[in-house]
């Protein structure tokens, strides 16, 4: 396992933020796993953190397939995790709003930007993602319809649906979406 900082801004009057990955195996950008962008996806955290546990125990017995990357981002927004806000802290704007970000713009633009230029390349992409509407969920597969979806591919992560739509005007600056538009499998768990 490699630990890296992919994106970093200074701060004035605490530590920096980071947006830190956990890559396993070498080579070719398989797979990469997106956990909270919000402050409030505890849940997300959690799975990453013990799919980075498992990983780990995988790579060191040497069960990682030669030639493969995996990427595995816990949280894209740790400052607003401490403090259990939904949103950026200071603005109160979307990360998965953002996307695919401008480095020029806005703080949350920037995050988006830095984030995004780290995992375009990746063949697929894992987003452990919440809803917007508070409520009780069966689990399920989210993808869009870009020309580039795959319900072959989101019935292997064998959840009992999948949901299929096409994308709205604010779905547009999504990760899920922009993934898709760089020709990502991309999946919405």
């Amino acid at each position: 396992m490699k630990q890296s900082v992919l994106f970093e801004i200074k701060a004035l009057y605490r530590d920096n933020f980071r947006v830190t990955g956990f890559t396993f195996g070498e080579g070719e950008e398989s797979i990469c796993i997106v956990g909270s962008m919000r402050g409030n996806e505890n849940q997300q955290l959690y799975a990453c953190s013990r799919l980075i546990r498992k990983l780990t125990e995988l790579e060191e017995r040497g069960r990682i397939l030669p030639g493969k990357q995996i990427l595995v981002i816990p949280c894209v927004n740790p400052y607003s995790m401490n403090i259990k806000k939904r949103f950026w802290t200071i603005d109160n704007t979307d990360i998965n709003r953002m996307f695919p970000g401008y480095d020029q713009g806005e703080t949350t633009q920037r995050i988006a930007a830095g984030v995004f230029n780290a995992i375009q390349n990746y063949k697929f992409g894992v987003q452990f993602a919440s809803f917007y509407m508070p409520g009780a969920f069966v689990p399920h597969v989210r993808m869009m319809k870009t020309g580039f979806e795959s319900v072959d591919l989101a019935q292997q992560f064998g959840l009992p649906y999948i949901v299929l739509h096409d994308p709205r005007p604010f779905d547009t600056t999504t990760l899920n979406y922009n993934w898709q538009i760089w020709e990502t499998n991309a999946f919405s768990i």
